[in-house]
């Protein structure tokens, strides 16, 4: 009487490119970690990762039903699982920085109140990081978080409202922990009031030229782009390096020491442009450099 034994399952070895995968994988992983070690990445990226755990179940789920076809169809089909984690990580480092509203890292992000019905609004700002600032559209403002490393808290606000008067909103940043650090803010603020702004950071890019701006105290160093003048002057307290960009045109007389465009006249305590109409009054402080360009 003879047994014979279980002839064993013949699976074709692996293929090349299942190695070269992995490697890909682990490559990925390396460059994540080293990008948020860097600063180039907020770390953040990795509660967003961590938070996309089914899309890598999914991949193992769909590796396991394609193993059986291994035995008869190509070896390089063993390289489906990284190639889908692969996929993943990659897919999940993108959301992180478009700011994708689901993923944790979007909830260091702020928005306030809509802008409807608001006529005059004053905020403040103070920064240590990269603050940029633009015009928004229906929010009376809003903050996003950087998706950059840095040393930069997360935003937290102080609103206060009247019915016959203008919204105060004080924006400041708080310790969002180890996670939640960041290179800096980018404000957006509602084109409809008419905006007093305190803004003070170490490196500062602000486009106002779609706001109705009533008065202006800068601090720190960085450019500037203003608006036209409304009904009255447009109030401007210079502190620190600025480059301020004026409309062509407008009238604009400046208090204090500060290089300006040729073709300015040269006044008492400063200089003045040879516009009419309502101005921009920039002063500059004691101490400060300021260029203004006007095109």
């Amino acid at each position: 009487m003879t047994t014979e034994s279980a002839a064993p399952v013949d699976l074709k070895p692996s293929s090349p490119w299942t190695l070269w995968a992995w490697l890909m994988v682990a490559v990925v992983v390396i460059s994540i970690a080293a990008g948020v070690v860097g600063g180039i990445l907020a770390p953040s990226v990795v509660l967003d990762v961590i938070s996309l755990w089914p899309l890598a179940v999914g991949a193992f789920f769909v590796a396991a039903a394609l193993l059986p076809l291994r035995k008869h169809g190509p070896a390089r089909i063993s390289a489906v699982l990284p190639l889908l984690l692969i996929t993943m990580l990659g897919s999940s480092v993108v959301l992180h920085l478009v700011g994708w509203e689901e993923l944790p890292s979007s909830s260091s992000d702020l928005v306030g109140p809509l802008a409807v019905g608001v006529q005059e609004a004053e905020l403040r700002l103070e920064l240590t990081g990269r603050l940029l600032v633009t015009g928004g559209e229906r929010d009376l403002y809003a903050v996003r978080v950087e998706r950059r490393g840095g040393s930069t808290g997360v935003p937290e606000a102080l609103e206060s409202a009247f019915e016959e008067g203008p919204s105060f909103v004080v924006l400041h940043e708080v310790d969002g922990g180890r996670w939640f650090q960041t290179s800096g803010w980018e404000l957006s603020l509602g084109p409809g009031p008419r905006w007093s702004l305190v803004l003070d950071a170490p490196d500062l890019e602000a486009d106002l030229a779609g706001l109705q701006l009533k008065a202006l105290k800068l601090g720190g160093n960085g450019s500037v782009s203003l608006p036209p003048p409304g009904a009255d002057d447009l109030m401007c307290t210079v502190q620190g390096v600025f480059v301020i960009e004026v409309p062509p045109e407008t009238g604009v007389e400046v208090i204090g020491e500060a290089t300006v465009p040729g073709g300015w006249v040269e006044i008492a305590d400063g200089y003045q442009s040879p516009f009419a109409g309502p101005s921009i009054l920039i002063t500059v402080t004691e101490g400060a450099r300021v260029e203004i360009r006007q095109p």
